[in-house]
């Protein structure tokens, strides 16, 4: 894979998993308004995601090329992580989804190894800021580490508050101890 394809990819799973989220958000919205938000929120932050990956491409690729090869990512399964996303559109797509269902899709998609292609990208953003002698930029890069634990931790919250099954909290709680 290429650091072009790289960010592609990356940039069109920030898009599915934003526009999924803002359709939970239509979808549960009327069980109670804070669902509604929370939803949005996500949706929100994962829009962010997008767009920061959008600022790092041309950072990245003035620094490495758009050619430049990523092995650090060959063992990652893409098509797992794209397949994945195929099947919480398509269950969300039917309209038939409870709130439970909605906190599992989340909880497996911000458990994925999608967020290893974010973070790898983020350090190859990190190395490219370094090249670029441009250090004021890290902080964007920082603040967007500390937003992935508030991501998580907003998601366990509302899994916590909102959630009927037992299973989902331990799962949610999981999720969190493994993103720090």
């Amino acid at each position: 894979m290429t650091l072009g394809e790289l960010f592609n990819l990356c940039q069109d799973i920030e898009l599915r998993q934003a526009k999924l989220y803002a359709s939970l958000s239509l979808l549960l919205g009327s069980v109670d308004e804070r669902i509604a938000r929370f939803w949005e929120q996500m949706s929100t932050e994962e829009w962010q995601h997008y767009i920061l990956v959008d600022f790092g491409r041309s950072l990245c690729i003035d620094a490495f090329g758009v050619d430049s090869p990523v092995t650090a990512l060959s063992d990652v399964p893409v098509q797992q992580i794209t397949d994945a996303l195929d099947a919480h559109e398509q269950k969300v797509d039917s309209g038939d989804i409870s709130l439970d269902e909605a906190f599992e899709i989340a909880i497996a998609i911000e458990g994925s190894e999608a967020d290893t292609i974010y973070m790898h990208l983020l350090s190859i953003m990190r190395k490219a800021i370094e090249q670029s002698d441009q250090p004021y930029l890290i902080d964007r890069i920082v603040q967007v580490e500390k937003d992935m634990v508030s991501h998580v931790g907003g998601l366990v919250q509302a899994t916590q508050r909102f959630a009927t099954d037992p299973d989902l909290i331990r799962k949610a709680h999981r999720l969190k101890a493994e993103h720090g």
